[in-house]
């Protein structure tokens, strides 16, 4: 049979597997790491962590999106195993509350994380965009006239919180609504940190809007400077491409540029949940700390001097602290064995929840029920008499899979909820008004669903909420935003003739 040349316009290619191509060798790896885990340590569960992480984020690491969805599943394997670990190295679990199973515990997380990236990719791959050709190829093109707009909007969007801190909690029923907006400003700032990367100039204005976007935030209630520390780590990301040939030794320069900041970073983890944040919270519930970011700079600074060299001289409880901040399964685990036991299974009570909550506005029903807080939840299917007042603690959103449904119903349901997650990327990736801050939109919308520890009804309203509202907002701006990135096309919608073969019919 011979063979014959045509050109495909890459404008419109035909959506394929190949644009997930970390699909096959990761589904190579999986096994044979997981087996050498399991031989190494003798413990099929360890096996069985290392396999799920490989072959989970090899299943939804598409070539022409940000690598948030594989940090999504990889933040979440991180919650599920990062106790176990622990166990495995100090024969104690971390936290204040008995451990059920864990056996049992980490068999039906780590399966519901893969079948959360099974659901991811089949809808996402279904529904979405095929990845143009060259699209995948972050240095293509010359958009380098972005980079002065962007910084400047950076600048000034993130220089209001030097003067005010906006709370979207004053806001009531509209504070979710109000966070969104808020949080835009993250899609301008991923947008200059890409572009500053693909045209490998400027790195001085990264490094100044990095600072810039995180000082401000030093000394907050709930630990706001982690926002942009997570952006950064998903751009940097993006340029790692590990299907490229030579990607490995790329791969060890690269790491090896980053173990600074990786070092740093985890020092000021290790201070903040080791001891700072609970002086934070302190100091803000009696009132010693304003609103301005200069005095919640100053008490950071001060604190984090004085817990430093305690950290270097007494890690245990730093390094324990912050294993159980990451660590979310002895709720999970307290619930298999609480429900249905001595809880009935709810049947579809917090699903229902969730559908009015995310579905049925306020305004249009005014007597929708009130959410119940999330220790309701755990006080409930665990037995465990966690505190309401002043804080929330939720058992997870596979827990309430769980508790809602059993076992059968714990796996639809997340794979239903993948799905989801995958339908929300597939129209961000085809209806984004401006497509040089399609990636950026990507970023900031998909984090909502970081969280292995969230309820499901907040992550889900907040997916959906991200969705529309970035949208919203990118074709009311979609002018200024056109302005801002004048002449610079996405690469990715630009046809670009390419070779390929066919076999000639006879």
């Amino acid at each position: 049979m011979q063979k014959r040349r045509y050109t495909q316009v890459a404008g419109n290619p035909v959506r394929s597997a190949s644009d997930y191509p970390l699909t096959v060798p990761a589904a190579l790896l999986a096994p044979v790491a997981g087996a050498l885990v399991g031989i190494s340590t003798n413990n099929l569960t360890a096996a069985f962590a290392v396999f799920v992480l490989l072959a989970g984020t090899g299943l939804v690491w598409r070539r022409s999106d940000p690598p948030v969805l594989p940090f999504v599943i990889a933040y979440q394997w991180v919650s599920v195993t990062a106790g176990y670990w622990y166990q495995r190295v100090f024969d104690t679990f971390p936290g204040i509350y008995r451990l059920g199973d864990l056996e049992r515990t980490m068999a039906l997380a780590l399966a519901g994380l893969l079948v959360l990236a099974l659901g991811i990719r089949i809808t996402s791959q279904l529904l979405g965009p095929a990845a143009a050709a060259g699209s995948e190829t972050p240095r293509a093109g010359d958009r380098s006239q972005l980079i002065k707009p962007l910084f400047i909007v950076v600048m000034v969007t993130y220089g209001l919180d030097y003067t005010y801190t906006v709370n979207a909690r004053d806001f009531g029923g509209f504070a979710s609504f109000v966070q969104r907006v808020l949080e835009f400003r993250q899609v301008l700032l991923v947008t200059l940190w890409l572009e500053i990367l693909r045209q490998r100039t400027n790195v001085a204005l990264l490094i100044v809007t990095f600072v810039w976007a995180v000082v401000p935030r030093l000394g907050s209630y709930y630990s706001d400077f982690k926002s942009p520390v997570v952006l950064m780590f998903i751009v940097l990301a993006a340029s790692w491409r590990p299907w490229e040939r030579g990607s490995l030794r790329r791969s060890v320069f690269a790491s090896l540029k980053a173990a600074p900041f990786v070092a740093a970073l985890l020092v000021l983890l290790l201070i903040w949940q080791g001891g700072l944040k609970k002086n934070t919270r302190v100091a803000h519930d009696e009132g010693t700390i304003g609103r301005s970011a200069s005095e919640r700079v100053s008490f950071f600074v001060q604190n984090f001097r004085t817990e430093l060299p305690l950290l270097f001289t007494t890690p245990e409880p730093y390094v324990e602290a912050l294993v159980e901040r990451v660590s979310y399964i002895t709720f999970f685990s307290r619930v298999l064995e609480h429900t249905p036991e001595r809880e009935p299974h709810a049947r579809g009570e917090l699903l229902r929840m969730a559908m009015l909550n995310a579905f049925v506005p306020r305004f249009i029903v005014p007597d929708k029920p009130e959410l119940p807080s999330d220790s309701y939840y755990t006080r409930r299917f665990t037995g465990i008499p966690v505190a309401e007042a002043g804080t929330s603690v939720s058992i997870g959103y596979m827990a309430e899979f769980y508790a809602d449904w059993g076992v059968a119903g714990l796996f639809v349901s997340v794979f239903l909820f993948g799905g989801w997650i995958g339908l929300a990327s597939a129209i961000v990736n085809r209806f984004t008004a401006v497509p040089a801050l399609r990636f950026a939109a990507l970023t900031t919308v998909l984090l909502a669903v970081a969280d292995f520890e969230q309820q499901f009804v907040k992550g889900f309203a907040a997916l959906n909420l991200n969705v529309l509202v970035t949208l919203f907002l990118m074709f009311a701006l979609r002018p200024w935003l056109l302005r801002i990135t004048a002449s610079a096309p996405d690469r990715a919608s630009v046809p670009t003739p390419r070779a390929i073969e066919a076999p000639a019919g006879r």
